[in-house]
């Protein structure tokens, strides 16, 4: 939780520097372990050339005769013992016992490396033993050399790694510090550009970045999101003008009809009629506040659906039946054709879908029009059609309310689509269609109704 609660730049600061920590440490710890071994052959090196120039026939005899001038006291020493410990010759400063114990004289068959403390001797000793030839193996050659130098050039290299690591990690925070500034310096353009965009601005778009990286793609994303934003925005607000449309038609002639019902004293039969008109326009009412619900329920343009067994005739026989007094008085006859077929469907759905048509054709079409609605199932598909021989859909959008948005949205739950066609002579067609997933078909019209 202390890490999320970084900031992004701190975090890649933080990164990084546990990265180049590790690297460091892992560098440092080869080079002072490659360091140690290179100055301890070089050492090794030393006393192998020692040995071989003591064992080599001269008048001075086996022990090196070193200049104190040319090297420092006890930095370098040789001792000629038996393998049972008897000291034969020994560089002067050394104590006169072997250097080695006998036991580990006896085992000198070959040259030998021991590190000890000797006396006289600063720090540890490196000591080589060889078996001196000629002998019968009887005498063996001790050289040693201190390390007290390897000792001080590792101490040295230490305190370099000590001093210069952390410098190196503290530089590489300040360069990613200043990288991820320069880094993130886009991102902060681009949030500057988003927080200047307010909800009646959302035409505005962030600026893109020339190179095509995971930038670009983040501004492409988001420019996206205000697209699709402003396309919310705006069919919310095209939403609200055609329910302000549809609702205030309705509303007036129900004020209007009440107006004149309560303007002077009126016969009875004018009230029952006066009454039923507005009662008429209640309905339309309750179908549009109906109509709104359903599309404030809408996901994506789909409704939640219940499917169940129903007859398609069940669906629309008292769906055209309940319009047939509004359709007496517009003047056209208004008919059905359909098959007594049963198909899953959400009936509730459907019907509201089929009302919403009829209302809408019933409206938009001049007095006297005849509309026709049939319904079939094909190959699994349920048809609905309702047919107007009115003049149609035009061109700049009329018949164009929520009737058909909600039946777009109930077919299209149910697996279907709306279609709008012009009907053959003239008029306009209207077909539903849904994914009925028919159990099974009884195939028989119904007279017209």
């Amino acid at each position: 939780m202390t890490w999320r609660r970084l900031p992004v730049r701190a975090r890649i600061t933080a990164a990084f520097a546990a990265v180049m920590t590790v690297l460091l440490t892992g560098i440092g710890f080869a080079v002072y372990r490659s360091t140690a071994g290179a100055l301890l052959d070089e050492l090794d090196s030393g006393l192998r050339f020692r040995a071989a120039v003591i064992l080599t026939p001269s008048a001075g005899g086996a022990v090196e005769r070193v200049d104190p001038a040319l090297q420092e006291r006890a930095e370098a020493f040789d001792q000629l013992v038996t393998r049972t410990g008897r000291v034969l010759r020994s560089s002067p400063g050394l104590p006169r016992t072997s250097i080695l114990r006998a036991g580990e004289l006896a085992r000198v068959d070959a040259p030998r490396f021991f590190e000890r403390h000797v006396r006289g001797v600063a720090d540890t000793a490196r000591l080589l033993a060889v078996p001196v030839p000629g002998s019968g193996s009887r005498e063996v050659l001790v050289v040693g050399a201190s390390m007290s130098d390897r000792t001080d050039q590792l101490g040295h290299l230490l305190i370099v790694l000590g001093i210069g690591s952390p410098l190196a990690v503290a530089l590489a925070c300040a360069a990613a510090w200043a990288v991820a500034g320069l880094a993130l310096r886009p991102v902060e353009r681009m949030r500057r550009q988003a927080a200047a965009i307010t909800a009646s601005d959302l035409e505005r778009r962030l600026e893109l970045p020339v190179v095509r990286d995971e930038l670009y793609r983040l501004a492409a994303t988001l420019n996206d999101l205000l697209g699709r934003l402003a396309h919310a925005r705006d069919a919310d607000r095209r939403f609200l003008e055609r329910a302000s449309h549809e609702l205030r038609t309705p509303l007036a002639l129900l004020k209007t009809e009440l107006d004149l019902a309560l303007g002077r004293p009126r016969p009875a039969g004018e009230l029952r009629a006066a009454i039923g008109s507005a009662a008429e326009e209640v309905d339309r009412l309750h179908r549009l506040a109906d109509d709104l619900l359903v599309l404030a329920r809408t996901s994506e343009g789909r409704l939640p659906v219940r499917r169940e067994p129903t007859r398609l005739d069940a669906i629309v026989e008292p769906a055209v039946a309940s319009f047939q007094r509004r359709a007496a008085a517009h003047g056209g006859p208004l008919t059905a054709e359909v098959e007594h077929t049963v198909a899953n469907l959400d009936p509730l759905r459907v019907r509201q879908a089929l009302d919403d048509l009829i209302d809408n054709a019933l409206r938009h079409t001049p007095p006297g029009t005849a509309v026709h609605v049939s319904g079939t199932v094909v190959d699994g598909i349920a048809r609905l059609e309702v047919v107007d021989d009115g003049p149609g859909f035009t061109l700049d959008g009329r018949r164009t309310g929520l009737g058909l948005e909600i039946a777009a949205a109930i077919a299209a739950s149910h697996g279907g689509r709306l279609d709008v066609q012009p009907a053959a002579g003239g008029g306009a067609r209207v077909v539903l269609t849904f994914a009925a997933e028919t159990p099974m078909r009884q195939r028989a019209a119904v007279p017209s109704v």
